[in-house]
């Protein structure tokens, strides 16, 4: 009797020890996901971070500190209604009030909604030694290029490498400023290194692919980035410019080749139908490449390249009159480029015109990229509320797009926004 009691008393022992175990596990295993978020976080994987904080979160939905990382996780990726979404969260759950109004006015700033008091905010943290410095520059970089303050970027991206000079990200979008004033060889310099310190940097290796293949015109060290993105993926960019450098390289039949399987499943591509069609008119083939430019045109009408190739394409069949209606579109084109490149290098001078910052959404409208031109255009609102042309011109293209509801407030409001807005201060962060 006394060996079963002794057995008993073990047996209950370790079913209460296994018990205690599994509620340990249930209990402190989702810490095990917030405390490999943080790490993720440090070596900078987001995508880890992020996963590991939805895994917490399924378990601990009222932790306010998750809901603080993925909201800067969120923005950081441009999801900026999640990242509210879980700002309202940490809100809600009373945490981090500070936090809270510094990435709340992080989150306007990097989507280009810019004012004098949430620039001041990030200010108050942007300084040497604050651990999120980094961060804050990041977003405001990101906010100042939205809204044409390239200086003010550069400014921001210069500072975030003196904090950390192996940073990607900050050295592509340096390298994508540079390209934008014609620095070229300042901007191959950076593309470079981002490349060598991350492989799978698609935007950087992309951006260095298109420098070489148009301004350095160097189709083997072109086609060989190029490639290196097509064996990863092979979408439009790293077809049609794996095929342009082959063109360079004198590897005709290959880029013919490369060209028409792209096309075959794609279409409505109008950078491989243009690159096609210059192909077949160097071949004398006119039918072939009437027939793949006008697709091009029909779907890019105001690209300059396609429209001029076409326009040849024309003359040489004697099609004057349709030659002259694409020689007026690639000659407005033109026009609408050199144009828009002295307006930016205005822009880097007098940021807050209101009458050129009009002018750049103008170009961009008129080029079918609307959702360019219209950020330009409430961007400019925003500093100049009563800005009359910059008004039409955003109620005619809300009224061109079927948004009578926007045109209407546009055009009887004295105000388009009623919030208390001034114009983005000149002062650096951190100055």
């Amino acid at each position: 009797m006394t060996r079963f009691l002794r057995h008993a008393r073990l047996l209950l022992l370790c079913l209460i020890a296994v018990l205690g175990l599994a509620l340990l596990v249930v209990f402190y295993w989702p810490e095990f996901y917030l405390h490999s978020a943080r790490q993720a976080l440090e070596r900078r994987d987001f995508a880890a971070a992020h996963a590991d904080l939805e895994r917490y979160l399924a378990a601990r939905p009222d932790h306010a500190e998750a809901h603080l990382l993925l909201a800067r996780l969120e923005r950081r990726a441009n999801r900026y209604v999640e990242a509210a979404r879980h700002l309202d969260a940490c809100r809600r759950l009373g945490g981090f009030t500070e936090e809270v109004q510094l990435e709340r006015a992080l989150l306007a700033l990097q989507n280009g909604d810019f004012d004098a008091r949430l620039e001041q905010i990030c200010r108050r943290h942007a300084v040497p030694g604050d651990p999120e410095e980094f961060f804050i520059l990041e977003a405001l970089s990101h906010g100042y290029s939205k809204i044409g303050y390239l200086p003010e970027a550069l400014f921001c991206l210069n500072r975030m490498l003196e904090i950390q000079p192996d940073n990607g990200y900050a050295l592509r979008r340096r390298a994508w400023i540079y390209s934008t004033w014609r620095k070229h060889d300042q901007a191959e310099a950076d593309y470079r290194r981002a490349v060598e310190i991350d492989a799978d940097d698609r935007t950087a290796r992309l951006g260095l692919a298109q420098l070489l293949l148009d301004v350095k015109q160097d189709g083997a060290a072109a086609f060989e980035q190029f490639d290196r993105l097509w064996a990863v993926q092979k979408d439009s960019p790293a077809t049609v410019g794996r095929a342009r450098s082959l063109l360079l390289l004198g590897r005709t039949e290959e880029a013919r080749q490369l060209l028409d399987d792209w096309l075959r499943s794609h279409s409505d591509d109008s950078a491989a139908l243009t690159a096609r069609g210059k192909l077949a008119l160097e071949e004398r083939d006119l039918a072939l490449a009437e027939s793949l430019l006008r697709r091009a045109v029909a779907l890019a009408p105001a690209e300059p390249i396609a429209n001029h190739t076409l326009y040849h394409c024309l003359i040489q069949q004697g099609k004057t009159s349709d030659a002259e209606q694409c020689q007026a579109r690639f000659q407005q084109a033109e026009k609408d480029i050199k144009r828009l490149d002295a307006l930016m290098q205005h822009l880097k001078e007098q940021p807050d015109d209101p009458d050129r910052r009009c002018q750049v959404a103008e170009i961009f409208l008129r080029h079918n990229q609307g959702a360019e031109g219209e950020r330009w255009l409430l961007t400019t609102l925003r500093m100049h509320p009563d800005h009359a042309p910059t008004q039409k011109l955003l109620t005619d293209y809300y009224r061109r797009i079927g948004r009578h509801d926007l045109a209407d407030q546009l055009a009887t409001a004295s105000k388009p926004d009623e919030r208390d807005i001034s114009p983005p201060s000149r002062k650096q962060p951190g100055r």
